[in-house]
């Protein structure tokens, strides 16, 4: 591994992170609008059994339960998809790794901070431009 992909890393497990926080909410959802189309299916069902329609009205309808039985199968497909990817994300998500997730981006966080603010204190050479570096950054930091 590079470390000079730090930003591709830090992505990486912002991405890991949202994975595992957002699964069983993806999956939740999916189950709604499956719940909603089957109703929906339901409703033109009963409107073509129980409702006295003409050709034309009964063709509207057909069309209106293809559509919705054809949006049903692409919901399936996802939950059948997101159930494959659950069974993953169960067996390794708790607590734990979204935890260790979050505080990984910080530490990578605080890390990039550090680089972009290091500072070196001479300890014996005070004539170097590295010593007169520190009086500069705290005289910046002293006005803001």
């Amino acid at each position: 591994m590079q470390i000079d992909n730090i930003d591709e890393i830090e992505k990486f497990v912002e991405e890991m992170n949202y994975f595992f926080t957002n699964i069983e909410r993806t999956n939740s959802n999916l189950k709604n609008e499956l719940r909603t189309k089957e109703l929906e299916q339901d409703d033109l069902l009963h409107e073509i059994e129980l409702s006295n329609l003409n050709a034309f009205e009964l063709a509207k309808v057909a069309g209106r339960l293809k559509k919705t039985r054809k949006k049903r199968r692409e919901i399936k497909d996802k939950l059948e998809f997101i159930s494959t990817i659950k069974g993953f994300s169960d067996k390794y998500n708790n607590k734990l790794i979204t935890g260790d997730l979050i505080n990984l981006l910080k530490n990578i966080r605080r890390l990039r901070e550090n680089w972009n603010t290091r500072i070196y204190k001479t300890r014996v050479l005070e004539d170097l431009k590295v010593s007169k570096m520190k009086e500069i950054k705290q005289d910046k930091e002293g006005e803001e």
